[in-house]
């Protein structure tokens, strides 16, 4: 048996349908299903969600909370801290099999800790020179493909991989532009390229999106420094888009009076690895996103609970294929299952995952 997971970065599950996404719709029809929908962790962004699909447990245990992780004295970059926990790749290898990771977003190499994989790609989570970017400077899908493919011809028994343009496409046009309509249906179409490199008969295919993307409306963003600043209060803000963690001193107090703050929709308790640091979690009403007032604002954003929606879909030609496509379409799994369901499938050790195996 083989697993092949594919994350489409930010890929709309509203967008996904025949007209948009055909060959995804034709593949989870080859294994008896439809199209699903899972459920992303907070907040709904890429490095939570890559982290929780690299290890079955929540944020605040494999500890990739958002971009730049608060400690105590500083931020770490989440790509340089990587996962607390064991990862699928570190469960590969104790169980003396083979796995590869190629992904779009160069920095999804540390944040899943995929260095631990046999072989990965970009080395090291460094583009290499001939690579052709983005315009957030990510690796373009035509490149990320080309690579991909060879790892699928290699045959490992699992293969983590990523495409960014969804993503970029979204942000960078909005995310029911006709601009990022034409991008899910040209990654879509990459897919079929990908068919032809899966050991189909011996494959499960799983195949999902990260997180949604909302429209910003109105392009001024939530800046809450003016307002620590106002009430007196040693406070930080770590945008994540449509949220944004606030941490320091009284930041679990803060959860009631940010609610009151021009923009800002809800708030809820929000854990950090760092036991001493105080967090919440707030995020904007629809049509906003958070910042500073010396950034440019997107069209696209997310990180709320509204764009916690995910694609799931499950293919292949591997018996238990069918039975997995079933569990997808007909109800919400969540971002934590998927690794216990690839544990299960290449009978693999996950001893700190929470969510639940689908198999």
């Amino acid at each position: 048996m083989k697993v092949v997971l594919t994350v489409l970065d930010a890929l709309p599950a509203r967008h996904v349908g025949d007209a948009h996404t055909p060959v995804l719709c034709a593949l989870a029809r080859q294994a008896g299903g439809e199209p699903g929908r899972a459920l992303a962790v907070m907040t709904a962004a890429t490095y939570p969600n890559h982290a929780t699909f690299a290890t079955g447990v929540l944020p605040r245990d494999h500890g990739i909370v958002s971009n730049f992780v608060p400690q105590t004295g500083g931020l770490v970059p989440a790509w340089e801290l990587g996962p607390a926990v064991s990862t699928l790749f570190d469960a590969c290898r104790a169980a003396g099999r083979s796995s590869a990771a190629v992904v779009g977003d160069q920095y999804l190499i540390g944040v899943m800790g995929a260095r631990n994989a046999d072989e990965h790609w970009p080395p090291n989570g460094e583009p290499p020179a001939h690579v052709r970017r983005d315009a957030h400077d990510y690796l373009d899908d035509a490149d990320t493909i080309v690579e991909l493919a060879a790892a699928l011809d290699a045959r490992p028994d699992l293969v983590v991989s990523q495409l960014n343009a969804p993503d970029t496409a979204a942000h960078v046009h909005g995310p029911d532009s006709e601009a990022a309509l034409a991008v899910y249906h040209d990654t879509d179409s990459r897919l079929a390229e990908l068919r032809e490199h899966v050991d189909w008969d011996d494959t499960v295919w799983i195949i999902v999106s990260d997180h949604d993307q909302e429209t910003v409306v109105d392009r001024a963003p939530i800046d809450l420094r003016p307002e620590f600043e106002r009430r007196g209060v040693e406070l930080f803000a770590l945008p994540e888009g449509s949220a944004t963690l606030v941490c320091g001193d009284g930041a679990r107090d803060a959860a009631t009076w940010l609610a009151e703050v021009d923009g800002v929709e809800g708030t809820a308790p929000f854990h950090v690895p760092d036991p001493s640091l105080e967090c919440c979690l707030a995020w904007s009403v629809p049509g906003r996103t958070f910042g500073f007032v010396e950034m440019e604002t997107e069209p696209g954003t997310h990180g709320s609970p509204r764009t916690r929606t995910q694609v799931a879909v499950v293919t292949g030609g591997h018996p238990a294929a069918p039975k997995l496509a079933r569990a997808a379409s007909a109800s919400e799994v969540s971002a934590l299952d998927w690794a216990p369901t690839i544990a299960t499938l290449l009978d693999l050790e996950l001893p700190h995952a929470t969510g639940r195996s689908l198999v």
